[in-house]
């Protein structure tokens, strides 16, 4: 996927589109440049778009360790519920690992360095300060901004709510409140930051670490979606990358029969429980995604 950079009137260079979107922002209801709807502390791993299911049982633990290197599930059950994603996390948590494999029971990986080790998501002061360098003051100001900035809306346990009204976006800062983090939000009345639960899906926007090499960035992250998730019994798979083999194994780490063929895994004749798939790319890399039978 293709993203275009700009030079912010803050000095540094941004992503003009947010993460999973197709297009800049032309409009406030520009849904091809709405994109993805991150949980705070998860890597893009099929949990972020827009369709995605779903889950009012979280993760275990409930931090970035439990994701088991990511899966699609969009970990959130209710207003103040423990089973929403990383419900417990404290101000000393992080979003800056590089990698799902790199996480840990304290820091989340950031998608933004999918597409290079120099790009990361902003803090909350770097969104302040862009805010005011921009005269951001309501949504029609940031969109008009250097870096069109969309109300692409908020997805939590009733849904996603509020595209082309409200906008969103998440910064790499934890909150002083349990289980929060920090993040922008622009109305047709006011623009500034504030707390929410990390359950919460909302829009990321990534800012490089240099204020060099100004230009378009190619992502080619390995990105893999299991769909649906928990499943009655076959496993669609969605990535842009050549898979070698998948290994289906249990818990116990028991490998398992499984046919995949056509990006298809049958899982109907394994009883219900969790399973974990381990896919070998073309390059050598392992993935690895819990998936749940019920």
């Amino acid at each position: 996927m293709i993203y275009t950079t700009v030079r912010g009137a803050d000095g540094k260079i941004w992503l003009q589109q947010n993460l999973g979107s197709t297009k800049i922002a032309t409009s406030l209801t520009d849904s091809e440049a709405y994109g993805d709807l991150f949980q705070w502390g998860r890597w893009d791993d099929g949990h972020q778009l827009r369709n995605s299911s779903l889950s009012s049982s979280a993760p275990s633990p409930n931090n970035p360790s439990g994701l088991n290197g990511g899966n699609a599930a969009f970990y959130s059950a209710g207003y103040n519920s423990s089973s929403n994603f990383w419900s417990g996390g404290t101000t000393s948590d992080t979003w800056s690992a590089a990698n799902s494999t790199a996480v840990t029971t304290t820091n989340g990986a950031d998608p933004c360095k999918a597409i290079g080790s120099d790009w990361r998501l902003p803090t909350i002061n770097e969104i302040n300060t862009i805010l005011t360098a921009e005269n951001i003051t309501e949504f029609n100001s940031a969109l008009s901004s250097h870096l069109k900035l969309i109300p692409a809306g908020m997805k939590d346990y009733n849904g996603i709510f509020s595209p082309g009204t409200r906008l969103y976006l998440w910064s790499s800062s934890s909150s002083p409140n349990t289980g929060s983090g920090q993040h922008l939000y622009v109305s047709q009345y006011s623009a500034l930051s504030n707390s929410i639960g990390r359950d919460a899906g909302l829009s990321v926007r990534c800012i490089k670490a240099t204020t060099t090499s100004l230009a378009t960035v190619d992502i080619k992250n390995k990105v893999i979606g299991v769909y649906p998730n928990p499943t009655n019994g076959i496993v669609t798979i969605k990535t842009d990358t050549p898979i070698e083999t998948v290994a289906v194994t249990n818990l116990g780490g028991q490998r398992l029969k499984a046919n995949y063929f056509n990006n298809q895994i049958n899982l109907q004749e394994l009883p219900n429980g969790v399973y974990i798939v381990e896919f070998t790319m073309k390059n050598g890399q392992k993935i690895l995604r819990k998936v749940i039978k019920n």
